[in-house]
Protein backbone atom coordinates (compact mmCIF):
# COMPACT_ATOMS: atom_id res chain seq x y z
CA UNK A 1 0.00 0.00 0.00
CA UNK A 2 1.06 3.56 -0.66
CA UNK A 3 0.47 6.17 2.02
CA UNK A 4 0.80 9.91 2.27
CA UNK A 5 1.63 11.17 5.77
CA UNK A 6 0.74 14.63 6.97
CA UNK A 7 1.99 16.22 10.19
CA UNK A 8 -0.54 18.63 11.70
CA UNK A 9 0.30 21.77 13.63
CA UNK A 10 -2.42 23.44 15.70
CA UNK A 11 -2.05 26.59 17.81
CA UNK A 12 -3.81 29.80 18.82
CA UNK A 13 -2.75 33.42 18.42
CA UNK A 14 -4.48 36.45 19.83
CA UNK A 15 -5.33 38.95 17.13
CA UNK A 16 -7.56 41.70 15.85
CA UNK A 17 -9.12 42.31 12.47
CA UNK A 18 -11.89 44.43 10.98
CA UNK A 19 -14.34 44.23 8.09
CA UNK A 20 -14.59 47.79 6.87
CA UNK A 21 -16.77 46.87 3.86
CA UNK A 22 -19.38 45.02 5.92
CA UNK A 23 -22.83 45.38 4.28
CA UNK A 24 -25.15 47.89 5.89
CA UNK A 25 -26.85 45.41 8.20
CA UNK A 26 -27.36 45.97 11.91
CA UNK A 27 -26.56 42.33 12.71
CA UNK A 28 -23.01 42.65 11.38
CA UNK A 29 -22.20 46.34 11.73
CA UNK A 30 -20.01 45.70 14.80
CA UNK A 31 -17.57 43.82 12.55
CA UNK A 32 -16.61 47.14 10.95
CA UNK A 33 -14.67 47.99 14.10
CA UNK A 34 -11.42 46.30 15.02
CA UNK A 35 -12.36 43.28 17.13
CA UNK A 36 -10.46 40.54 18.96
CA UNK A 37 -10.39 36.81 18.34
CA UNK A 38 -8.29 33.91 19.40
CA UNK A 39 -7.36 32.75 15.91
CA UNK A 40 -6.87 28.98 15.80
CA UNK A 41 -4.39 28.11 13.09
CA UNK A 42 -3.98 24.57 11.84
CA UNK A 43 -1.85 23.32 8.96
CA UNK A 44 -0.98 20.03 7.32
CA UNK A 45 2.60 19.42 6.25
CA UNK A 46 3.60 16.57 3.92
CA UNK A 47 6.35 14.27 5.26
CA UNK A 48 8.10 11.16 3.98
CA UNK A 49 10.07 10.14 7.08
CA UNK A 50 7.82 8.87 9.89
CA UNK A 51 10.32 9.73 12.63
CA UNK A 52 10.06 13.49 13.18
CA UNK A 53 11.08 14.75 9.77
CA UNK A 54 9.16 17.86 10.80
CA UNK A 55 9.21 18.84 14.46
CA UNK A 56 5.76 20.16 15.40
CA UNK A 57 7.04 22.72 17.92
CA UNK A 58 9.56 24.14 15.45
CA UNK A 59 6.92 24.55 12.75
CA UNK A 60 4.46 26.22 15.11
CA UNK A 61 7.14 28.66 16.29
CA UNK A 62 8.16 29.43 12.68
CA UNK A 63 4.60 30.30 11.71
CA UNK A 64 3.98 32.37 14.86
CA UNK A 65 7.19 34.36 14.31
CA UNK A 66 6.31 34.90 10.65
CA UNK A 67 2.83 36.12 11.65
CA UNK A 68 4.28 38.57 14.18
CA UNK A 69 6.62 40.04 11.57
CA UNK A 70 4.19 39.94 8.62
CA UNK A 71 1.26 41.43 10.53
CA UNK A 72 3.10 43.82 12.82
CA UNK A 73 1.29 47.12 13.43
CA UNK A 74 1.95 49.43 10.50
CA UNK A 75 2.13 52.71 12.37
CA UNK A 76 2.80 54.26 15.75
CA UNK A 77 -0.96 54.64 16.17
CA UNK A 78 -1.54 50.91 15.64
CA UNK A 79 1.39 50.04 17.90
CA UNK A 80 -0.22 52.02 20.73
CA UNK A 81 -3.73 50.73 19.98
CA UNK A 82 -2.99 47.01 20.37
CA UNK A 83 -1.27 45.18 23.25
CA UNK A 84 2.28 43.96 22.69
CA UNK A 85 2.45 40.52 21.10
CA UNK A 86 -1.07 40.72 19.67
CA UNK A 87 -1.29 40.29 15.92
CA UNK A 88 -3.17 42.89 13.85
CA UNK A 89 -4.53 41.29 10.67
CA UNK A 90 -6.08 44.53 9.42
CA UNK A 91 -8.95 43.97 7.01
CA UNK A 92 -7.98 40.38 6.19
CA UNK A 93 -10.57 37.63 6.44
CA UNK A 94 -9.78 34.13 7.69
CA UNK A 95 -9.58 33.06 4.05
CA UNK A 96 -7.00 35.72 3.26
CA UNK A 97 -4.90 34.92 6.33
CA UNK A 98 -4.93 31.20 5.54
CA UNK A 99 -3.91 31.82 1.93
CA UNK A 100 -1.01 34.10 2.92
CA UNK A 101 0.31 31.50 5.35
CA UNK A 102 0.01 28.75 2.75
CA UNK A 103 1.69 30.84 0.05
CA UNK A 104 4.61 31.54 2.37
CA UNK A 105 5.06 27.98 3.68
CA UNK A 106 4.04 25.86 0.68
CA UNK A 107 7.72 25.42 -0.23
CA UNK A 108 8.14 23.70 3.17
CA UNK A 109 5.57 21.05 2.26
CA UNK A 110 2.43 22.72 3.61
CA UNK A 111 -0.66 21.21 1.98
CA UNK A 112 -3.44 23.15 3.70
CA UNK A 113 -4.01 25.85 6.29
CA UNK A 114 -7.09 26.55 8.42
CA UNK A 115 -7.79 29.78 10.28
CA UNK A 116 -10.71 29.73 12.70
CA UNK A 117 -12.13 32.56 14.79
CA UNK A 118 -12.32 31.49 18.43
CA UNK A 119 -12.00 27.85 17.37
CA UNK A 120 -15.34 27.96 15.57
CA UNK A 121 -16.00 29.24 12.05
CA UNK A 122 -13.28 30.16 9.63
CA UNK A 123 -11.64 28.98 6.44
CA UNK A 124 -9.43 26.26 5.00
CA UNK A 125 -7.20 26.84 1.95
CA UNK A 126 -5.61 23.84 0.23
CA UNK A 127 -2.96 23.32 -2.41
CA UNK A 128 -4.77 22.01 -5.47
CA UNK A 129 -3.30 18.82 -6.91
CA UNK A 130 -2.51 19.02 -10.61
Amino acid sequence: MAYQTTVIIDFDVEGFHEWIDVPANKRYSFLRNSHRHMFRIRAGIRVEDLNREVEIFDEQWKVIEWLRVRFAPMSAFESNKYPEGVIFFGTRSCEMIAQEILENFEVSGYLWVEVLEDGRGGAKVEVMSQ
